[in-house]
């Protein structure tokens, strides 16, 4: 059985020290229009896994900015006669005060998503995925 061991590092600094410490790399797992979270993980020699986090809180101005520019996409493709739906929030559009843009960045961001992380399931790429919605994740109804 593998045994982890989790932490929470207090700030930003404080991980990036435990991840020099052990030799490992800091990566970004998580992102929230409020929060970004990042996390290093390690192993000893017996095998017992060690993962450290921090979430960073964005500054009020910076996250509602976030907030008003988080998208719903929805995609979906063809796979043996049936159709294949993907939904992914996407922060974009943080650099130009163009709606329109910012849409097209969160389709452009959704499809290169779906096409990481489901190409091998379900045969997605960004060639084949055709958009069906996209709205502001602040009116977004379910």
């Amino acid at each position: 059985m593998i045994s982890v061991e989790y932490r929470e590092a207090d700030t930003k600094e404080a991980l990036d020290k435990w991840a020099r410490t052990l030799g490992v790399g800091v990566r970004i797992v998580d992102e929230t229009w409020d929060s970004i979270y990042f996390q290093a993980d390690a192993e000893y020699a017996d095998g017992t896994h060690l993962r450290c986090r921090y979430r960073q809180v964005l500054p009020r101005p910076l996250a509602f900015r976030r907030r008003e520019r988080t998208f719903i996409v929805g995609l979906l493709h063809e796979v043996d006669g049936a159709s294949c739906y993907h939904v992914r929030p996407v922060i974009a559009g943080l650099s130009t005060d163009s709606q329109a843009e910012a849409v097209r960045e969160a389709t452009i961001y959704a499809g290169a998503m779906v096409e990481l992380q489901r190409r091998s399931v379900c045969g997605a790429t960004a060639a084949n995925l055709s958009v069906y919605v996209v709205t502001r994740a602040a009116d977004w109804n379910p």
